[in-house]
């Protein structure tokens, strides 16, 4: 575990102490001083961090899973592989769900639930961003797992329940919508409240405007998931946000994001794994094609520069009339199989050249691949300088492009290339400041200009059929979502996109010359003390003949994932 201080939010010791010492929560709900100060200043701040320094979820799930399955990249230098299909080793949110983050959440809310009258009214508004909190981590385990435990966990403490049951998805969005409408009436409410310190809240200093605007967009986001089963109330949802008194985003301001100082995110289990990975082909041949201004952003060059070619060709390596290729960004090929195909044999490998230079041979070895910008997910990496990392929660573009879906399919009125342009401009601006605060190797801001050629270009331009403009918006989601992988793994499941064969053209994963199916969720983990009610669980999700023949097929489907 990295000590507190990495996120840049000052001495939190006190936080953990308030975390790990259950029996000062009998003292503070006597003593109204010592219980705001707890409230306000120590349970948020640990649940946030708990939030966002997730190391362990990089290393053994986005870096060796989501990201491959989601091909931004690729193993290396032995390729994808049938391993990715089997079960690994991840789904640590889970768990962290119900210890670190979930359980000073709850207790936020018991103690001001505890207080009465006035004192309540005014401590609300603390309640309510808490409970947004829980509602978002609650909702990323249960995205991936299907039925958890929800309403009845995490309350061992103030209402003895140790066996909580498991409640199913179609219950849950119910139970995350009305939390989060009850949040968002606290948080726009009029009158004298009691606010978090800006110290103590690393996402929106305290803001409650903010935070209300974040509670809106995140039951706007929830209720996208409801699109296959239940549109009726997807469109319900959708009415109330647009005149929510809370308003929704207008700038990347807006956005539910964190941003680190100089010391988090270094090395360990951040470590990007460069030497392991590569950038996708099919992905960066898209980008490169299309002229995408996040191509540099994403990605860096391969070693292979005019100089080196140069120093080859004189060595004796290409023969006189050899061309420099200005090219340097290449990817590998996603598939498993790809990986004995005679074309791309060279490619699993660095390339090495024999060269004579001062009369002696020499030997010359050149990565020939891109590997993508490890200074955005790992500070530590290319050159250990510097640098702030930025982790995305709910971006504005990631808003944009929900308004323009919702635009094309005539839930709301709004002109839906506006908010679609707007979205691809604020994907690009955002991930150009987290590139810039990240100090990536060879930053360079796009243009305006470069953003307004890369709109005109005709398979992003939104211009074809409703169809194609639905396959574009959701290209853009699974860009945009290329520093939150599990997003991009949800927005590929509910909106299809990349498809194979589609504008951005996502290749099969063949194994032995067979087809496997991406996979679309995690095996519920076990448990040691409530298997009877995990089992029960299991057996419900199965009745969809959806879930899978069992809990370990991670190629099933939740309850939202509807066919």
């Amino acid at each position: 575990m990295k000590s507190l201080h990495k996120l840049g939010i000052g001495t939190l010791a006190l936080a953990t102490f308030a975390t790990a010492c259950t029996k000062d929560f009998t003292d503070t709900n006597t003593n109204p001083n010592i219980s705001k100060d707890i409230v306000a200043s120590m349970l948020l701040t640990t649940s946030q961090k708990a939030m966002v320094d997730r190391d362990f979820d990089w290393f053994y799930e986005h870096y060796q899973f989501l990201m491959r399955y989601m091909q931004y990249t690729v193993s290396y230098a032995e390729g994808n592989n049938s391993g990715m299909f089997s079960n690994p080793r991840v789904n640590e949110y889970y768990h962290a769900f119900y210890t670190s983050i979930g359980r000073n959440l709850v207790e936020i809310e018991r103690i001001v639930n505890n207080m009465q009258g006035e004192e309540k009214t005014r401590w609300s508004q603390v309640a309510a961003i808490a409970k947004i909190h829980k509602v978002y981590s609650g909702f990323r385990v249960m995205d991936v797992n299907g039925s958890i435990p929800y309403t009845q966990a995490l309350t061992a403490r103030s209402e003895e329940i140790m066996l909580p049951k498991y409640d199913s998805q179609e219950t849950l969005f119910n139970v995350f919508d009305d939390e989060l409408k009850a949040a968002i009436a606290a948080l726009t409410a009029t009158g004298s409240f009691e606010s978090y310190n800006a110290s103590t809240d690393v996402f929106y200093n305290g803001d409650v405007k903010k935070w209300a605007k974040a509670a809106n967009m995140l039951r706007l986001k929830l209720a996208m998931r409801l699109s296959k089963r239940n549109p009726e109330k997807l469109k319900a949802i959708v009415a109330e946000v647009m005149a929510s008194p809370a308003g929704v985003f207008t700038s990347s301001a807006d956005e539910w994001k964190f941003v680190s100082s100089n010391d988090f995110a270094r090395g360990g289990n951040w470590n990007a794994q460069g030497s392991a990975t590569r950038g996708s082909r099919k992905l960066i041949d898209f980008m490169f094609d299309t002229q995408d201004p996040r191509l540099g952003l994403f990605f860096k060059k391969n070693e292979f520069t005019e100089a080196t070619f140069n120093r080859l060709k004189t060595g004796g390596a290409f023969p006189a009339t050899a061309v420099y290729n200005p090219r340097q960004y290449v990817g590998l090929p996603e598939s498993p199989d790809d990986r004995n195909r005679p074309e791309y044999a060279q490619l699993f490998g660095v390339k090495s050249y024999e060269i004579t230079e001062g009369g002696k041979k020499v030997t010359v070895s050149v990565d020939t691949l891109s590997q993508f910008q490890n200074r955005l997910f790992d500070l530590g990496s290319d050159g250990n300088g510097n640098g702030q990392y930025t982790q995305p929660f709910i971006s504005y573009a990631e808003v944009c492009f929900i308004m323009s879906e919702l635009a094309v399919k005539g839930i709301i009125t709004d002109d839906a290339k506006a908010w679609y342009d707007k979205g691809v401009t604020a994907s690009v601006k955002s991930y150009d400041a987290m590139a810039n605060l990240a100090k990536i190797v060879d930053y360079a801001a796009p243009t305006d200009a470069a953003i307004a050629a890369y709109l005109a270009r005709p398979a992003i331009a939104f211009t074809g059929t409703n169809d194609e403009k639905l396959e574009k918006i959701g290209i853009q989601q699974y860009l945009n979502s290329f520093k939150s992988p599990w997003e991009s793994w949800g927005y590929f499941k509910l909106l299809g996109y990349p498809k194979v064969g589609g504008i951005l053209n996502r290749t099969d994963f063949m194994v032995g010359g067979f087809r496997m199916e991406t996979p679309r969720r995690w095996p519920l983990p076990t448990t040691n003390f409530n298997q009877a009610n995990r089992d029960a669980a299991i057996a419900d999700m199965m009745k969809s003949g959806e879930y899978g023949n069992s809990v370990e097929d991670i190629t099933g489907r939740v309850w939202w994932d509807k066919k």
